[in-house]
């Protein structure tokens, strides 16, 4: 007995060492790792801090930026500029043209103002002033207009100068001074004027640190403790001289950190966040007085749990002896079970522990999958490949009975989306579109978000109205198109059951083609009594030529053109006014061409930054040559980057077979019409809904030819010709195939119902 007991103790008093020693370097690791988070996530806060704060102040200027581009295109801008004197009627038509403009600009803290200097005389939305009143209005010196014109280095880049604090004298505001310039004029001067407030941060995080907007000069600061860092201007100059751009983000001076974000709209302005470091031994101090009840309790859990490990693993001991004890002088080895039971516990426990983990993982897997089954679901339904047997099993299975009634979908076309790539990254519209429509306060009912590709997406609803159908899609068009500078067109079908979401889906696809009317949200009634709302050529006038210059075809889109060009100039007399509404017209058309190619006009301008001008300037007799100019800049800019496979490829070939199923298509057409090989298509139609191209056409044949024989006006070899099936044989053995029966019994069987 004393031998086991002795055999207790030391048992005990090893595992009391293990806890002292485990216990001691988890406190080590825990402490040190505690401060390398609480300085990290320091270190994160501050630069997540001026990074949000310096994009929104990007995004500010960039819009006010893009503004100013906008307004530079005016037709009473234009006029103005090339006015050598005073001409009230070229001021009075500017000035009605910048309030219009302005409208939309009012609650983001901009005011605006433009003149040419020459003529002493600045042109705002609030009225018009001669420059020293207006400059006092904005509290600037006038040496801020003589340093704008004598800059050099980055503002060579931009063209745009921001007053710094040292000329103004209204902290409320931020002044940017925007030239353009023309070797053939005076330079126009654009002040753009933005609210301080809108456009610096509030309190950060840590409350005293300082933000400041900095160029050569500190422009504006918002400064929580007055005598942190105050001589910003020579520590910045001090980072450019030392560091390279990649390391000036995060610079420790001293006992404060700085960080440097460089505007992406401005070159040389800077935004500043400038925080005084936290001391190792405050971090320490910090966590030491969290974490000493926390340790004191885990140590004494420590002891205890050493003490019951000890019993624990002595049980087992403790019973071999006694069995020793009980059979000494046996030889014999202990049986399998015996020998087992020391270790049994363990093995069940990470069983069960195994066990735990793997349906954890199945749980997960089936969660992130249940989305895709379900677009997969209504990708089959609509695309017209499920059965009926196919959708009444899947219904209870991915809980989608609501969606067994009438249903209603929303076709959304976006354009834009490539241009938007190049500047920030590309928004997940499924997840803005769901957030949209939840938040209108339960008109949207039920609802699924289906994506066909990156640009075209189906929102499927149940019971909807069409008026609050049309509320949701004017909301979602108006909000994409403010907020992400998008165009986007929403159109509205009749109601269909679920099983006949293909018709939903070709009667959208035939409402797109008026995806350029002036209405951005169409329903079956106005695309019905939409007639021709273009001023000098019909809109599918403008739809063939955008067809054309996104199908790569030159020639043709040349002699639309030139047609276009005979009709309108052709004319007894052409006034200048009939004129520059005709240039309109076709910037408007051209703009539309450049969208659909997922590009801007903006983008355009700026690689040709003189086109538009020598355009719109053009006189009768030049205005052929500069059309045809501009449209092949146009035609080669959007076809520039064509042809290349995206993930979309699969979905625009579904559509094309959608609109051409009822034609005798063959796999060669659709190889030639995307510019692919015909195994390549056979393979993505097989890959995308595990169906061959055959299989798929002939679907779509029998399920028009059921909906042409339910009217009961047609004859069999009638339907077979209106489907695409030059032999009607040929037809009946398609529609016993997939019908079962022919499609004289079919009419019969309808007949006795």
């Amino acid at each position: 007995m004393m031998v086991k007991k002795r055999f207790l103790y030391q048992m005990l008093t090893l595992f009391i060492v293990i806890v002292l020693l485990y216990s001691l370097i988890t406190s080590s690791i825990i402490f040190y790792k505690s401060y390398q988070m609480t300085d990290a996530q320091s270190n994160h806060s501050n630069k997540l801090y001026i990074e949000q704060n310096s994009n929104y102040a990007d995004f500010k200027l960039r819009t006010a930026m893009e503004f100013v581009y906008k307004i530079s295109t005016l037709q009473g801008l234009i006029d103005y500029r090339y006015s050598t004197d005073t001409n009230y009627q070229y001021i009075a038509t500017l000035y009605n043209e910048l309030n219009e403009q302005m409208r939309g600009f009012g609650q983001l803290g901009f005011t605006f103002g433009i003149t040419k200097l020459t003529d002493d005389l600045v042109i705002t939305a609030a009225g018009t002033y001669n420059i020293r009143n207006y400059l006092n209005e904005l509290g600037i010196d006038a040496e801020a207009l003589e340093r704008l014109q004598q800059m050099e280095g980055p503002f060579l880049a931009s063209n745009t100068y921001v007053v710094p604090e040292s000329l103004s004298r209204k902290s409320g505001n931020i002044v940017m001074i925007h030239q353009m310039v023309n070797l053939d004029l005076e330079p126009l001067y654009f002040f753009v004027v933005i609210d301080r407030v809108s456009l610096l941060p509030g309190i950060a995080d840590n409350p005293k640190g300082n933000f400041y907007l900095h160029t050569n000069e500190t422009i504006s600061s918002y400064i929580h403790d007055k005598t942190l860092d105050t001589d910003i201007s020579a520590r910045i100059n001090t980072f450019y001289n030392q560091e390279s751009p990649e390391n000036m983000n995060h610079r420790r001076v001293g006992s404060t950190i700085n960080y440097i974000h460089p505007s992406k709209v401005i070159p040389n302005l800077n935004y500043v966040y400038s925080s005084k470091v936290t001391s190792f031994g405050t971090i320490f101090a910090q966590i030491w007085k969290a974490a000493l009840f926390p340790s004191l309790l885990l140590l004494l859990l420590g002891l205890v749990l050493a003490y019951m490990a000890t019993r624990s693993s002595y049980k087992p001991i403790r019973q071999l002896l006694h069995f020793l004890d009980e059979h000494k002088g046996n030889s014999a080895p202990p049986s399998r079970e015996q020998a087992k039971q020391i270790h049994e516990l363990d093995y069940i426990k990470s069983s069960i522990e195994q066990m735990y983990s793997i349906n954890h993982a199945l749980q997960d897997k089936l969660d992130d999958s249940i989305v895709h089954l379900r677009e997969d679901f209504f990708r089959k339904v609509i695309y017209g490949i499920a059965s009926d047997e196919f959708i009444q099993e899947n219904l209870a299975v991915l809980q989608l009975e609501r969606f067994g009634e009438d249903l209603n979908v929303i076709l959304l076309e976006c354009e834009g989306i490539g241009a938007l790539d190049q500047t920030v990254s590309a928004p997940n519209l499924t997840l803005i579109f769901n957030t949209l429509i939840r938040n209108m306060q339960g008109e949207s009912g039920d609802f699924f978000t289906l994506p066909l590709d990156k640009t075209k997406y189906c929102i499927i609803f149940t019971h909807v109205s069409q008026e609050c159908l049309k509320s949701i899609a004017e909301t979602v068009v108006l909000t994409i198109e403010d907020e992400l500078s998008l165009d986007i067109t929403a159109c509205i079908s009749s109601t269909y059951p679920l099983g006949e979401l293909t018709s939903a889906l070709q009667e959208l696809l035939r409402m797109s083609n008026y995806q350029y009317a002036t209405h951005k949200v169409l329903t079956p009634q106005y695309v019905q009594d939409l007639e021709e709302v273009v001023c000098y050529y019909p809109i599918e006038t403008e739809a063939c030529l955008i067809n054309y210059v996104n199908s790569n075809e030159l020639g043709k889109a040349y002699d639309l053109l030139k047609n276009l060009l005979d009709q309108n100039l052709n004319q007894p007399t052409l006034s200048s006014v009939t004129l520059s509404n005709l240039k309109h017209s076709f910037l408007t058309t051209f703009k539309r061409c450049l969208n659909t190619s997922g590009t801007t006009l903006n983008q355009f301008v700026k690689e040709y930054p003189d086109i538009l001008n020598e355009f719109m300037e053009a006189s009768v007799s030049q205005f052929t040559e500069r059309t045809f100019t501009l449209f092949e800049l146009v035609f080669n800019y959007c076809n520039k980057d064509k042809f290349c496979l995206e993930s979309s490829t699969a979905s625009q070939i579904f559509i094309y077979i959608h609109k051409n199923f009822d034609k005798d298509l063959s796999l060669t057409d659709i190889a030639t019409e995307f510019n692919l090989s015909e195994s390549y298509v056979s393979k993505l139609l097989k890959n995308s809904l595990d169906i061959n191209f055959k299989q798929y056409v002939n679907t779509l044949k029998v399920k028009r030819a059921k909906e042409l024989l339910n009217q009961g006006k047609y004859k069999v070899h009638e339907v077979a010709t209106i489907v695409g099936c030059n032999n009607t044989n040929t037809f009946i053995r398609i529609f016993k195939q997939y019908i079962g029966v022919s499609p004289g019994e079919y009419v019969k069987n309808l007949n006795h119902l």
